[in-house]
Order: C-alpha cells, then structure tokens, then sequence
C-alpha cells in the first residue's frame, strides 16, 4: 500500500508469507515497476470503459452488446473429426496455458523445483512441454520430415495451431495432418506424466514408434483401409 507518512511518500508492500527463491526476481521486477507510480490523493470516481469519454451511454452501451469483441481462439484446429474429446480437451486446455505444469503449481504457491521431466534441461511450462523441448521437437521433425518440411516454430501452442496451415497435403490427408499436432501434444503430456508420477527412463526411439503407429491407426480409420501399411501410411503421407 502507498504510505504518505514522509514528506514524498512511497510503496510500503506488506506480503502474507516468505518467497521462495525463484519469487525473489520477480518482485525486484514489482518494486522497480511501482517505484514509477504514485497514487492521486484525489477522491476517487467511476469511469466507464466502453466509451472514451469515460461517461457510460445507453447507445454505446447497446452496440457492445450487440457487437462483443471476438476472442481470437484456434476452435477449428482443436475440434478436429475422430480425434477423441480427451485429446481435444486437453489441447484446448494447453491453448490457454491451463495446463498443470511445475511453472503453474509454482505460482499456486507449491514449493517445488522446476526441471523439464522430459529433458532435463529447461524449466517446465506448456510451452516448453508441447514444443521446445528437445525431446518434444524431435518428434515434431521426425513428422515435417516424413513429408519434407523446413519450420520455424511459433513460441506458443496457440500459434501453432494458427500456423499449421499445410496446403501442400492435398485434401485425402488434410484431417490427418489437422490432427498431428494435436496427437504430438497429447503424446508428450502422457509420457511427462508417466516420467513425473512413475519415475524411470525416457525412451524417445519408442515415443517416436508410439506417435507413428498412433498415426497409422487413426490414418487407416479415417479413410477406411485396414490394409494399408506402415509403410504405405508413411508413402501415403509424403505423397503431394
């Protein structure tokens, strides 16, 4: 709170508990912010904020209504025909960055050490998780090189999502391709669980062979041929 007992005042921050180590930084971070603020001692009073007057009106008030400002949001590239409603859900989740990984439970308040399950590397978020780790990533080139691809990564699940576009696909393997990263995303979170609560070794040569075969099983659903191959699914993929 601001306390104005000296002749300039200043921010007089009282916190409910210690931080932890890695919490230190970031309210180096606040009290740097704050330090260029200072409070009006002017009465306080009510502005609204859907005009620019800052005065609320009726008319202004009805066109808001009417006409709600969109989210932007990948819905089309989530909700994707016979991929299962966990999968979809669980890419949903990630899309918002609401899935419980160390950074979150961290800011929960949960005191843990913050490493990557996966790599070992890097500290966990969704991010990291679902696309820059380097056990993650080579799945993702394992897929762009099975049809030749060169791509520079987006930062965030949500821009994947807008930027696998995949034109070059042809429309027989358009929903396959809509679902790879979805299958990628949940893939790695299955096993990050089974590292965090089960313990043991990674194994990235059988998460390689588990996202392909996956792959291959949903391929031979959708377009109704249980007689395609491994390797003809893969031909299948390649092919322009």
């Amino acid at each position: 709170m601001w306390d104005q007992s000296s002749d300039q005042g200043g921010w007089n921050l009282r916190f409910l508990r210690n931080f932890n180590d890695w919490e230190v930084g970031m309210v180096g971070d606040l009290l740097l912010k704050l330090r260029g603020f200072r409070p009006s001692l002017e009465e306080d009073s009510v502005s609204w904020k859907g005009g620019k007057s800052g005065k609320f009106k009726l008319k202004k008030a009805y066109s808001c209504l009417v006409n709600p400002m969109d989210t932007v949001f990948p819905e089309k590239c989530i909700w994707v025909d016979r991929v299962p409603t966990k999968v979809a859900f669980f890419a949903w989740e990630a899309t918002w960055g609401k899935v419980l990984t160390l950074d979150r439970l961290q800011r929960r308040g949960w005191q843990l050490p913050n490493c990557c399950f996966l790599c070992g590397c890097a500290e966990e978020s969704v991010n990291h998780v679902l696309i820059h780790c380097i056990v993650t990533r080579a799945l993702w080139e394992l897929v762009l090189g099975l049809v030749g691809v060169k791509w520079v990564f987006p930062e965030s699940v949500k821009e994947v999502l807008f930027s696998w576009r995949g034109h070059w696909v042809g429309k027989k393997r358009k929903k396959i391709w809509k679902a790879i990263p979805l299958r990628i995303f949940w893939t790695v979170w299955k096993e990050r669980n089974r590292l965090a609560f089960k313990g043991g070794e990674i194994h990235r040569q059988k998460l390689k062979n588990f996202l392909v075969c996956n792959l291959w099983g949903w391929a031979r659903l959708d377009i109704g041929d249980n007689s395609l191959s491994l390797l003809g699914f893969l031909e299948w993929l390649a092919a322009t």
